[in-house]
């Protein structure tokens, strides 16, 4: 069994954790998936995800092709 959720939504980066139950075991990982190189990337620990999340953020909103996403309201600012 496994569940989902958006933690984090901005400027086409998205930080999802990932909790997955496997017999007496319970693994969080955490997606990183971002519109400015359409790249995912999975990240085991949370704060790390974060921090990548925040760069990756900062990185996109600096891609003008993002910028012109944002703009036209294909993406959310």
């Amino acid at each position: 069994m496994s569940s989902r959720a958006t933690l984090r939504d901005h400027a086409g980066v998205e930080l999802v954790r990932i909790e997955r139950l496997a017999k007496h075991q319970r693994e969080i990982s955490f997606r990183l998936s971002t519109h400015r190189n359409n790249n995912q990337r999975l990240i085991m620990d949370e704060a790390e995800a974060h921090r990548a999340f925040a760069r990756e953020v900062a990185a996109s909103l600096q891609d003008p092709v993002v910028l012109e996403l944002i703009e036209s309201g294909a993406l959310p600012a």
